[in-house]
């Protein structure tokens, strides 16, 4: 499933670059001010963001899985 948000305009803020993030997927992940996102870049250069806790549980969810033979 894919979600369009629209476009982004990036900012410049001293030797940063800044992409607003949209309202509805913050508030979709319940996240806020001072929370954190991992952010990997893929084989095709797009970017993947995800919440801290969504990439915790599904490290988990990977590590506690057991192979079946």
């Amino acid at each position: 499933m894919v979600f369009y948000f629209g476009k982004r305009k990036i900012q410049k803020v001293g030797y940063s670059f800044l992409v607003p993030l949209p309202v509805d997927w913050i508030k979709n992940l319940d996240i806020g001010k001072g929370d954190s996102l991992k952010i990997e870049m893929l084989d095709d250069h797009s970017l993947r963001i995800t919440s801290v806790l969504q990439a915790l549980q599904d490290s988990e969810e990977t590590e506690g899985a057991t192979p079946t033979n």
